[in-house]
């Protein structure tokens, strides 16, 4: 990959963190949020990071060694990262509550299960895709195999066959990225290319056309629902790669900027900061203000939730490095 691709990576991760902080920082139905929301924009982010991150494993992956070296490392920056972190926010909610109790059960459960850190089910399934990587491996050594492969699991979806603990969604996305490197590999595709984002566009409004009709018909034949639900996997799919895409009309990737280096950190830490936002929030408006004028508090808090999180993490970060750098490897995942 070439600098400018680099920093588009780095552009794209920042983007999409900055749309999961506003989906966590909603906190009321008005217009300005819900576009932002899970039901609008903010629908989009988690796919591209599944694409992304499906793209960067396998663009460098030429055999099945490669696939378990990668695999090893991902045990040091995603793996461990993903625990502690876990425990972390078990500390937290334990000093909140301290009447929880602790057992091995709540401990294991916690750092696992991301019982107490619901933003690290993106992570959770990230692990399960990497694992998955060895299959993923072989379904991409054919074009009709990953054909059969879409197929496959296109066809989990429609007749909803459920795939234990990995959501099929995100497999799909994930190995759309990484069949994406394989035709980046072999200069099929490019990285970077306006002209993609306008195709995309067009191709996105298509498929949210049909999405539409095939919505306006499930009151009429409740057969079709999986089809539907394929059919919202797809505009996603599609939606975010216009975005990423789309941005080359915007940004030059020429450099990028401090802060939005490490995204992982801030992915992690953000729901703690969200959180206790609003809870501060509610606190100050209930306290000291007119219940009329809390929903532009509340507006307020939601622009300024991702500039908070981002100021926090960076300084945290900066902090960490020169203080502790195992620990900053650690919580970081070795970024």
């Amino acid at each position: 990959m070439t600098l400018r691709e680099r920093h588009k990576v780095t552009y794209m991760y920042f983007m999409m963190s900055v749309l999961v902080i506003l989906i966590h920082s909603l906190n009321n139905e008005t217009v300005f949020q819900m576009f932002f929301s899970e039901k609008g924009i903010g629908q989009f982010a988690v796919p591209l990071f599944f694409v992304i991150s499906g793209f960067l494993f396998f663009r460098t992956v030429k055999n099945i060694s490669d696939v378990k070296i990668k695999l090893r490392k991902k045990v040091y920056t995603l793996l461990i990262p993903y625990l502690l972190w876990n425990l972390i926010y078990y500390a937290i909610h334990l000093l909140i509550k301290p009447g929880l109790g602790m057992t091995i059960e709540s401990v294991l459960d916690a750092a696992f299960n991301y019982r107490f850190n619901p933003a690290f089910w993106f992570m959770y399934q990230l692990i399960l895709l990497n694992i998955l990587s060895i299959v993923f491996y072989y379904a991409l050594r054919d074009y009709k195999y990953i054909f059969l492969f879409f197929l496959l699991i296109s066809l989990f979806i429609i007749f909803n066959i459920d795939i234990p603990y990995v959501n099929e969604d995100a497999i799909i996305y994930y190995f759309s990225g990484a069949f994406i490197s394989k035709l980046y590999n072999a200069q099929k595709v490019k990285f970077i290319n306006k002209i993609n984002g306008i195709i995309l566009l067009i191709i996105t409004v298509i498929v949210f056309i049909l999405n539409r009709a095939l919505h306006s018909l499930i009151f009429e034949y409740s057969n079709i629902v999986g089809v539907f639900t394929l059919s919202i996997v797809c505009v996603r799919l599609v939606a975010s790669l216009t975005i990423f895409y789309l941005s080359d009309l915007i940004f030059s990737y020429e450099r990028v900027y401090p802060f939005m280096e490490n995204t992982f950190f801030l992915y992690a830490i953000h729901y703690m900061i969200v959180k206790a936002l609003i809870i501060f929030m509610k606190y100050f408006t209930y306290k000291y203000m007119v219940a009329a004028s809390f929903v532009i508090v509340e507006t307020i808090v939601f622009i300024m939730s991702p500039v908070i999180c981002v100021v926090i993490s960076y300084y945290l970060l900066k902090f960490l490095k020169r203080r502790s750098n195992k620990l900053y490897n650690l919580l970081s995942g070795y970024r």
